[in-house]
């Protein structure tokens, strides 16, 4: 035991040496460039290592044989180690073979005494699997199958074996766990725990129930062949200058892998915009002809509309500027191109009026105004103010030489109503008017009376009285001469003076 102590010491003395002389080479290879950011860069490295066998019998089982003594011998192994694979940063793939020479010894001192020697010649191939490669100290782990090859040596006092002993050798399952340590350019040092079963129980030429094995213990080096692989330094090329062959304020490569636009055509989409312009200034689409789908094209927009070829509805009011210029003939960046408190969109799909005319049905009220105060735009429901002040009341009938209104005068009437009521503002004088035919007296008296049935129509209808006066100016104030009966028609009349 105290020999093997002794070789342990100076192998791990040895060990140390070249560690430290590996840290200035390890520090000078970390400013190294390589292919690759592992710790080991090379790919194929072979070794050796001094190992400590330790055999796990049926005779150096304590249960059968109890008091017996298990050596620790000194052996040793060579290798070859080839990375074949990698899993990214997480671990490297290698295939592992070995040779190995084991010593094992045990010995019992009893009643059926022995003393039990072996010289174990194995070989295995495996699969080893290295952890976090781009470290220096990496943990490993592999598993394999091998042969191993035996022949012991029993020297019995008073033994007797209960197996035949004819074995010689036995396939094996290596199973190992270790660590690599890179100390330098071309060299690793590792140490590692085995364990070897066997498909065989007559290792120790003794039979129980379960097959026999061994323990194995290495600490090694490894050494690598090839070249670590640096990264090659291409000579920079002179970098040509930037290209725009057609002149658009875009690079020839920009136009081709970001545009998609043709780097000879200045204008891919022939909407009138080149496409420097629609990236840089407009943010259009330079491959798209109308990139809001409004039925102009992007450069009629900026160009003759001057809308937002970004927007599909440029001033907001519903309708899409391509419906506007196409189909309404409107203002695309006015709302309400008449000014009547409409918008052209609720002009056309709701009230259908004429979003170009203010007053639609032409009766002196503007559509919005008429749309608020919950008369018809499209009929003429109101009547028309002069610019003199006057409103004609043309069709308000009386029964001959009376005040009594007829029927028919009902529409009149009504359209008479609605202005006042649509215009709460207006203060009117209901005038009365008559032909010259009778005494100027009574046609004073009649054309009173009417001008107040009319007030009183009024009146009732729910216009405030205190908006209203009513005056008979007799045949004072004809319109025409009173020389036809049509004409004489016309000047029996009623109208309001706005007075206010």
């Amino acid at each position: 035991m105290s020999r093997l102590l002794s070789i342990m010491v100076l192998f791990l003395l040895f060990s140390g040496v070249i560690l430290a002389q590996g840290q200035d080479e390890q520090t000078q290879r970390r400013d190294q460039p390589y292919d690759a950011d592992f710790a080991r860069p090379q790919k194929l490295g072979f070794g050796a290592a001094l190992t400590l066998n330790r055999f796990a019998g049926d005779l150096q089982d304590g249960s059968n044989f109890p008091g017996a003594e298990t050596d620790w011998g000194i052996g040793g192994s060579a290798h070859l180690l080839w990375r074949f694979a990698d899993a990214g940063d997480f671990a490297t793939l290698h295939l592992f073979g070995r040779f190995a020479y084991s010593p094992v010894s045990s010995s019992f001192t009893g009643k059926n005494s022995f003393e039990y020697s072996d010289g174990l010649t194995s070989f295995l191939a495996a699969l080893q699997m290295q952890f976090f490669p781009e470290y220096d100290l990496r943990p490993y782990a592999f598993a394999g199958f091998g042969y191993l090859a035996f022949g012991a040596e029993i020297t019995p006092t008073g033994f007797s074996k209960n197996s035949t002993g004819d074995g010689s050798g036995s396939m094996t399952l290596p199973l190992g766990v270790g660590f690599a340590w890179t100390i330098s350019e071309r060299l690793d040092f590792f140490a590692e725990f085995m364990k070897t079963l066997t498909f065989t129980d007559e290792m120790d030429n003794w039979v129980m129930e379960e097959n026999d094995n061994f323990n194995m213990i290495s600490f090694g080096l490894t050494f690598y062949l090839d070249e670590k692989s640096e990264a090659v330094q291409p000579e920079a090329p002179i970098p040509a200058a930037p290209k725009d062959t057609d002149n658009d304020g875009l690079l020839d490569t920009d136009e081709t892998s970001v545009y998609n636009t043709d780097p000879t055509n200045p204008d891919t989409d022939a909407d009138g915009l080149s496409d420097g312009d629609e990236v840089n200034i407009y943010k259009t689409d330079p491959t798209l002809r109308d990139t809001d789908y409004d039925r102009l094209l992007d450069g009629e927009e900026v160009n003759t509309h001057r809308t937002d070829p970004r927007l599909k509805d440029t001033d907001g009011d519903g309708c899409s500027d391509g419906d506007e210029v196409l189909d309404m003939n409107t203002n695309p960046l006015e709302k309400d191109t008449d000014g009547d408190g409409l918008s052209d969109c609720d002009e056309r799909n709701v009230y259908r009026t004429n979003p170009l005319v203010k007053d639609t049905d032409d009766d002196g009220a503007d559509d919005g105004k008429e749309v608020r105060d919950g008369t018809d735009p499209l009929v003429a429901d109101v009547l028309k103010i002069e610019e003199s002040g006057e409103i004609v009341l043309e069709g308000i009938n009386f029964e001959t030489n009376s005040a009594v209104i007829t029927d028919d005068s009902e529409l009149i009437l009504r359209r008479a109503y609605n202005t006042l009521r649509t215009n709460p503002e207006l203060r009117v004088e209901v005038q009365g008017h008559t032909d010259d035919l009778g005494s100027d007296a009574a046609n004073q008296r009649l054309s009173e009376r009417r001008a107040n049935a009319v007030r009183e129509a009024m009146i009732q209808s729910g216009i405030d009285a205190n908006r209203m006066t009513a005056r008979g100016y007799g045949e004072e104030q004809p319109l025409v001469p009173n020389d036809s009966p049509e004409n004489m028609a016309r000047n029996r009349r009623i109208q309001f003076r706005v007075i206010r």
